[in-house]
């Protein structure tokens, strides 16, 4: 076989293992085994769209609606935009590929942070196209080093926000200032994938930029705090323009049924969000106090997971995650991260933050 020359420099994407991977290695009950390694939801989908779910089984031999009629229409309505201004995928990172698939190719850059979530640059080299990748300021985005590495070859900024993988977050009056800076033929990427857990007044900020700026996409996904990982939906909230380029290459059906169906009532029970932000600042101060206690550091996070410094700890930092799952809790360590000295962690119930804490204390 002879494959492009881009996958040469592209690392494939290492997900957090399953539990059921773990269990098996370690000899572990897997009902023992807790997972905080992917910023999941640690709570289950609401019961009525589990209930809507089923209602679907009988329909599956039919190819879902290739353009999420229903599910456009509720999202239009909710933030006043049109269908035309939406873009569906399975899950958001297909709609970070079909952004690069219609506006990257060799010659041009990609510019985002270093580091940031891992398929920007996976989607960058993929096209053949160059990343150009700007260190932090401490665990925040650097909006300034940003801005002056855009130059006349850069096509697309990638920005997330809150961060991944530091859960940081920038006050939206200065992603504004920024968004300024960016040419007009240059599209910025807003990737709100934890947008439902900011507890910032200004959260919504970012989809208000998008209507004043036509090179501003607006990226956010059901895989968070509606609980919907394990069915992909994610959504894009950008100009007609950018809708009609990426239609251009959209799969057909890449949606399914079930996921469409199940990202539709969940959208309808938007007032039972609060409860599950509740149990997310709870889980997030449980998690602070008890690191505390443990003489241990971290990174102040406005999402459902975080950056713990493990350095301090008598196991080597770069083991403390096998250490950990030997002990049945999966984390996501910090070097493939580029945050070496770290682990991330997701906010989970009150009895995981528990174990967690617990397992951490065996390793002091």
């Amino acid at each position: 076989m002879k494959f492009i020359p881009q996958l040469e420099n592209i690392t494939p994407y290492v997900a957090g293992a399953p539990i059921e991977v773990v269990a098996r290695r370690y000899g572990l009950d897997p009902r023992s085994v807790i997972k905080l390694a992917s910023n999941e939801s640690p709570l289950p989908p609401f019961p009525e769209v589990l209930e809507t779910i089923t209602q679907k089984f009988n329909d599956l031999n039919r190819y879902p609606d290739s353009e999420c009629r229903g599910l456009k229409a509720a999202l239009a309505e909710r933030y006043r935009v049109t269908p035309e201004e939406l873009i569906i995928g399975n899950g958001s990172c297909e709609l970070l590929i079909w952004l690069s698939l219609i506006l990257l190719e060799p010659g041009v850059e990609a510019v985002f942070s270093d580091p940031t979530f891992l398929v920007y640059e996976e989607a960058t080299r993929a096209r053949g196209a160059t990343p150009v990748k700007v260190p932090l300021a401490g665990f925040d985005n650097d909006l300034e080093a940003l801005a002056d590495a855009v130059t006349e070859r850069t096509r697309i900024v990638f920005l997330t926000n809150p961060h991944n993988p530091t859960g940081s977050y920038l006050p939206y009056a200065d992603i504004a200032a920024f968004a300024a800076r960016i040419p007009e033929d240059c599209l910025l990427v807003l990737d709100e994938a934890y947008n439902e857990y900011v507890e910032e007044p200004d959260s919504q900020v970012g989809l208000a930029l998008r209507g004043q700026l036509p090179n501003v996409a607006v990226l956010r996904t059901f895989s968070k705090i509606y609980g919907l990982c394990g069915l992909r939906v994610g959504y894009g909230i950008c100009s007609p323009e950018v809708r009609e380029a990426v239609d251009k290459v959209r799969q057909p059906f890449n949606v399914n049924m079930l996921a469409q169906a199940a990202a539709l009532k969940a959208l309808s029970l938007e007032d039972r969000l609060q409860e599950r932000r509740d149990q997310n600042r709870g889980g997030r101060r449980q998690l602070y106090d008890g690191l505390a206690a443990l003489g241990l550091g971290h990174v102040e996070t406005q999402s459902n997971f975080m950056l713990v410094d493990v350095s301090g700890l008598a196991a080597p930092a770069d083991d403390v995650p096998e250490e950990l799952m030997k002990r049945g809790v999966i984390v996501r360590p910090g070097r493939p991260l580029a945050c070496p000295g770290y682990i991330r962690v997701s906010v989970g119930t009150e009895k995981e933050n528990e174990i967690f804490l617990g397992k951490l204390a065996e390793l002091k």
